[in-house]
């Protein structure tokens, strides 16, 4: 998920317009065009280098899509015991998306699927009011680290990687010590709220200048304990506190919650970042913009699944929050949990 445009350009539907979609034709008359033929699923495999997690919302589907047929793309480049488990966390599909979701999955662009479950947290952390402060990311990371373990690396949705960025990121991150990221835009005095300055019992001044990380790209080894100890769990735990997190007067215009407090924990345990997404074998952050254009040729060429984020309208706000007041609907029909059912339903008195 691109976590920093909550209303990005995915192309998705609202509830069950997904039942009422014309059957699409993919055919084409155009002898000119080339031809890519759909690759066949990739056998499951149970080792794995490393860990790629990512996740999405309803409003970032594209992106998601997109991404994910990058990733595959370059599989032909790499071997296949070289190639990381990919991981992907639903926040907060709507049902008429999970078909999506799931033949994405069937088709051998994920590895695994999982399905973020929000009332294990606190409630703030819901993506549909104000992004969640962002705070799922520390769960998921955290949640990645118990599950999978070894080397983890966070991309949002809307980022794109070379084959040179798949091969090297592990080596990086060892290299560095256990933790890597590259830098994002201005420094901590810009972007971190005094009130986390306060949490922390820190000064401003003292961290004012350091290089802000960047959020949407992140690298930890999870068998490191002092990088556990220092950075992911200390993350989770600012990410379980409102206070912490996004305290009293923070948004958007002033603080950058997750990423603010991921580089407050990595400067105080004598990490850095200091060098821009490019520079990581070219690796590109925020190309959201680009994902229905590029499925779109990619269904010129014949090279799409179905169904495809693509097939449905644009995703609004209001959307959103409707998915945000039935929380019933992120699940298949006859797949509703049943403390989601009491909590929708409450029985009479």
């Amino acid at each position: 998920m691109c976590t920093n445009d909550l209303d990005g350009l995915s192309e998705i539907d609202p509830p069950n317009a997904l039942l009422q979609m014309p059957p699409v034709d993919l055919n084409t008359n155009d002898d000119t065009l080339a031809q890519l033929p759909l690759q066949p699923p990739t056998p499951r495999r149970s080792q794995f280098p490393y860990t790629i997690v990512t996740a999405s919302s309803a409003n970032h589907l594209c992106s998601l899509e997109n991404f994910l047929y990058s990733l595959h793309d370059l599989r032909s480049q790499i071997p296949e015991d070289e190639f990381p488990r990919v991981v992907v966390y639903n926040i907060g599909m709507n049902r008429t998306q999970l078909p999506v979701l799931d033949q994405l999955k069937d088709h051998g662009l994920m590895d695994e699927l999982e399905l973020f479950d929000y009332f294990q947290y606190p409630r703030f952390w819901d993506v549909a009011i104000n992004a969640g402060e962002y705070a799922w990311k520390t769960g998921i990371v955290n949640e990645a680290r118990l599950k999978y373990g070894g080397t983890l690396v966070w991309l949002d949705a809307g980022n794109k990687v070379t084959a040179n960025f798949l091969r090297n990121i592990p080596t990086t991150i060892q290299q560095s010590g256990g933790f890597w990221s590259p830098r994002s835009q201005y420094t901590m005095g810009r972007w971190t709220h005094k009130g986390m300055f306060d949490y922390y019992g820190i000064q401003p001044q003292d961290y004012a200048r350091n290089i802000n990380c960047n959020g949407a790209a992140i690298g930890f080894d999870a068998s490191n304990q002092t990088i556990v100890d220092n950075i992911i769990v200390p993350w989770f735990e600012c990410g379980m506190n409102k206070n912490c997190i996004a305290p009293a007067g923070s948004s958007r215009l002033n603080h950058r919650q997750d990423q603010a407090a991921l580089t407050l924990l990595v400067y105080r345990s004598g990490h850095h970042c200091a060098l821009p997404p490019g520079r990581f074998f070219g690796l590109q952050i925020h190309r959201d913009v680009a994902c229905r254009s590029e499925l779109l040729d990619r269904q010129v060429r014949d090279a799409l699944h179905r169904p495809s984020s693509i097939d449905f309208p644009k995703w609004y706000r209001s959307d959103t929050l409707e998915l945000y007041n039935h929380p019933e609907w992120r699940y298949p029909e006859r797949e509703v949990p049943n403390h989601i059912q009491t909590w929708n339903h409450p029985p009479a008195q």
